[in-house]
C-alpha cells in the first residue's frame, strides 16, 4: 500500500500537515520538530493507514474486519471502560443512597460521609469508569494503598496536594502512621453494598462484586467505651467544673466561677439518664416535662424539626431523684424564664451543630478535652461522655437488678422482635422508668457538694 511505503520511508509530510492544522485550530498543543510532535504524527499515520485498511477489508466482504493498530486498540479499550451517561460510580451511588434514605435505611449524615469514601475510590480507579470493568485487583490495590496512608491523610499538609498513590509513597518515606484495618474495612463496606444493590437491578444482573473476600479478617476496633469506675466518678464530680473553676476556657483549673449551662448539665443529665450526648444536647425546654407527678426527659425523634435519635424513635427517660436534688429542674425553670415561656426554645442555646449537622460535636469534643485536662483521660483510652451511658448500663444491672432486655428499653436500643413491630407506643411508662432509675443509687459516689 502506498501510504504504508511512505510511513516506512519516513515521508511524513501528509500527516504533518494534518497535525499542523490541528495545532492551528487550537485542538492540539505542540512544537513542530519536538519529540512529542514527531510521535503524534507517527500515531496519526498509523491510525489513518489502519482505518483505510479496515475500510478496504469490509468493502471486500469481511464485515467483521476490525482495526489492528495498537493505538486504535488502546483507544477502543479505554473507551469500553467508560461509563454511560448517568452510570458512573458516583451517579450510581447517589441513586442507591437516595433509595436508602427513602427507605430509612441510612441517615443523611451517613450518606454524606459514605460519599466521601466513594469520591476517593472513584478518583483512584477513574471517575468515568464503567462499574463492570473495575476488578478485584484494583480494589485490592486501593485497599493496600489506603493502608500505607496515615489517618485523615487528605488533611495532612505534606500529602493533601498529592494523588492517593503519590501520597502513599511519601507517607511510607516519612514513616507516618498507617490507616487502621478497621477503617479499611469500613471503606470496603461502603463500596461493597453498592455492588450488591446493582446486582439486584435488571441492567446489572449477575454483576460480580470486586470487594468479595478483600475485607481484613479478625480485626476489631481498639477504641472501647469503658464505663467510669466509682473512683473516677468522684474525681470528675469533685473537679473544678463542679466545685469552682478559674474562668471560661480554664474550667479544669480551681477558682470561684461556677457553670450553669451545658458544660455542667449535659454531662450530669447523660450520667443520670444514660442517654446519648446528641439526644441531650438537642433538648428543648418543653422536653423536660411532668406526667402524673413524675418529671421526665422526652427524647424526641423528629427529623423535620432537626431532632434525631439513633434508633429513629422517641422515648422517655425519668429524671433521677438525685438529678432533681442537685438542681436540674430548677435550671429548667430558669431557662424557661430566660426564653420568656417558650417551651420550644433550646434547653442549651449555646450548643450549635457542627459542619456535619451534629449537635453532639462541640460538647463531645469539649468533654474529652476536659477529661484529659483533669487527668482522667489518657490518649485513645476510649473515655468520653459516652462512658456515662456504659456506666448507667452497669449500674442498672448491679443496683436496679435489671436484665439486659429491660436495660435495652431504658437506654433506647433497637429491639428487633415481632412484638416490637406491633402498635405505635414505645415500651415502658415514665412511672416504670422512674422506679428503675431511682433504684440506681450510685453507691460510693459523693454528691453532697452538689445538692
Amino acid at each position: 500500500m502506498r501510504l504504508t511505503r511512505r510511513l516506512n520511508d519516513g515521508e511524513m509530510s501528509q500527516w504533518e500537515a494534518m497535525a499542523d492544522r490541528m495545532i492551528a485550530a487550537g485542538k492540539l498543543v505542540g512544537v513542530k520538530g519536538s519529540g512529542e510532535y514527531d510521535a503524534f504524527v507517527r500515531k496519526l499515520a498509523e491510525i489513518t493507514i489502519d482505518a483505510l485498511d479496515t475500510f478496504i477489508r469490509r468493502n471486500e466482504g469481511n464485515l467483521t474486519a476490525a482495526p489492528k493498530s495498537p493505538v486504535v486498540m488502546a483507544v477502543k479499550a479505554a473507551s469500553a471502560k467508560k461509563a454511560k451517561h448517568g452510570e458512573t460510580l458516583l451517579e450510581l451511588f447517589d441513586r442507591w443512597s437516595a433509595e436508602c434514605l427513602a427507605k430509612g435505611e441510612k441517615r443523611p449524615d451517613t450518606v454524606t460521609q459514605d460519599r466521601k469514601i466513594m469520591v476517593q475510590f472513584a478518583e483512584f480507579v477513574g471517575t468515568g469508569r464503567d462499574v463492570r470493568t473495575i476488578t478485584p485487583i484494583e480494589v485490592a490495590e486501593y485497599r493496600n494503598t489506603l493502608r500505607d496512608l496515615p489517618p485523615k491523610w487528605s488533611s495532612n499538609k505534606t500529602l493533601r496536594s498529592l494523588s492517593m498513590r503519590e501520597a502513599a509513597v511519601n507517607a511510607r518515606k516519612l514513616e507516618l502512621a498507617n490507616t487502621a484495618f478497621t477503617t479499611i474495612n469500613k471503606h470496603l463496606s461502603t463500596i461493597s453494598p453498592l455492588y450488591t444493590w446493582l446486582a439486584e437491578q435488571p441492567a446489572w444482573a449477575g454483576l460480580i462484586n470486586p470487594c468479595n473476600g478483600l475485607h481484613h479478617k479478625k480485626v476489631k476496633g481498639k477504641n472501647p467505651r469503658p464505663p467510669f469506675s466509682t473512683a473516677v466518678l468522684n474525681t470528675i464530680l469533685k473537679s473544678p467544673l463542679f466545685t469552682g473553676f478559674l474562668r471560661d476556657g480554664k474550667e479544669h483549673l480551681p477558682g470561684n466561677s461556677m457553670a450553669d449551662d451545658w458544660r455542667k448539665w449535659v454531662p450530669l443529665v447523660c450520667m443520670f439518664t444514660g442517654a446519648r450526648i446528641g439526644e441531650i444536647a438537642q433538648l428543648r425546654i418543653g422536653d423536660v416535662r411532668e406526667d402524673r407527678g413524675v418529671w421526665f426527659v422526652h427524647i424526641t425523634h423528629d427529623e423535620s424539626a432537626g431532632l434525631v435519635t439513633k434508633s429513629g424513635k422517641s422515648r422517655s427517660a425519668a429524671v433521677h431523684v438525685m438529678l432533681a436534688d442537685i438542681g436540674f429542674l430548677a435550671f429548667r425553670s430558669r431557662r424557661l424564664v430566660e426564653a420568656v415561656g417558650d417551651l420550644d426554645a433550646p434547653l442549651f442555646p449555646e450548643i450549635e451543630a457542627n459542619k456535619r449537622g451534629q449537635i453532639s460535636g462541640k460538647p463531645s469534643r469539649w468533654w474529652r478535652d476536659y477529661l484529659r485536662d483533669i487527668g482522667v483521660k489518657k490518649g485513645r483510652d476510649g473515655y468520653g461522655i459516652h462512658s456515662f451511658r456504659h456506666t448507667m448500663a452497669d449500674r442498672l444491672r448491679s443496683e436496679a437488678e435489671l436484665l439486659d432486655d429491660q436495660i435495652e428499653v431504658v437506654l433506647g436500643h433497637n429491639q428487633k422482635t415481632t412484638t416490637s413491630g406491633y402498635g405505635e407506643l414505645p415500651q415502658g411508662t415514665v412511672t416504670m422508668f422512674k422506679g428503675w432509675m431511682d433504684s440506681v443509687r450510685f453507691d460510693g459516689v459523693d454528691f453532697s457538694h452538689l445538692v
